[in-house]
Order: structure tokens, then sequence, then C-alpha cells
């Protein structure tokens, strides 16, 4: 990670060449030390940019969903089972535009088509019983 001054005061703030979501887990937690390192560095009488409050925020918040996405597929039969069903639909959503962006920027002989697929199956999946719930609640008998 590059640093960028801080025209605030002498700490300096880490840039980040990706989105959050994309950054790998050890990216991520370097990240993190990273951003935590800057605040620390500051002095009580200069207030603390608003930008590194929330790339903090931001950091915390991905290594959270993905630490309950993990617990989820440990407590699954299936290892290759991808558990969307805490997420709301929102977040389904979001997650297979993001995904389907990714299958665009790889090649396409790349081993990572099937991880990405077979997520956006589980999403694909999950949204139509959303979908199927939803009408079927709204019908009267």
């Amino acid at each position: 990670m590059r640093e960028t001054s801080n025209p605030r005061g002498p700490a300096t703030i880490p840039a980040r060449q990706h989105p959050v979501y994309a950054l790998t887990t050890s990216e991520l937690d370097s990240y993190r030390t990273a951003l935590e390192r800057a605040l620390a560095k500051m002095t009580p009488d200069i207030p603390v940019p608003e930008r590194l409050r929330t790339e903090l925020d931001d950091v915390i918040a991905e290594q959270e969903q993905r630490a309950r996405i993990r617990q989820i597929s440990r407590d699954s039969d299936n290892p290759d089972h991808y558990s969307v069903r805490q997420l709301s639909t929102a977040e389904l959503e979001r997650t297979r535009r993001e995904l389907k962006a990714n299958l665009g920027l790889i090649y396409p002989d790349s081993p990572a088509h099937v991880p990405i697929k077979s997520h956006m199956r589980a999403i694909d999946s999950e949204l139509a019983k959303r979908a199927s719930g939803h009408q079927a609640g709204g019908v009267i008998a």
C-alpha cells in the first residue's frame, strides 16, 4: 500500500488501488492495519479526516461480512455451497452485478469462472426462491 500525505496533519493515509470488496483477505488485513496506524499517529488536536473514518468503517464491515460467510459455509454440509440466505435482496443483486463484472475482467479460459459462476447460481436460486415466496404470499385463497 502506498501512502498519501494528510494535509491536516503529520499522519499519512494509505491509498488503495482496488475497491475494498476486491481486496484479498491479507490485503484487507494490511489495509486495516495501515489505517489504524494512521489514526494512531494523529494528535488529539487534529480532527480525524472523514475519509479515514469511512475507509476504516468499510474495511471492518467487509471483514465482518466475510467472517459471517465463512462461518455459515463451515456450518454447511456442502463445501461448494455459497450460503447467500443471510444477505438482503439488495446485497444479493449488488453481489451478482459485481460477480458478473469480474467475469468480464478475467480470461475466458480462467479457472476463476468456476467459483464465480457457482456463486452466481446460488444467488440466482435464492432470488428465485424469494420471488416465488413473495408471489405465493401475495395470493389470497
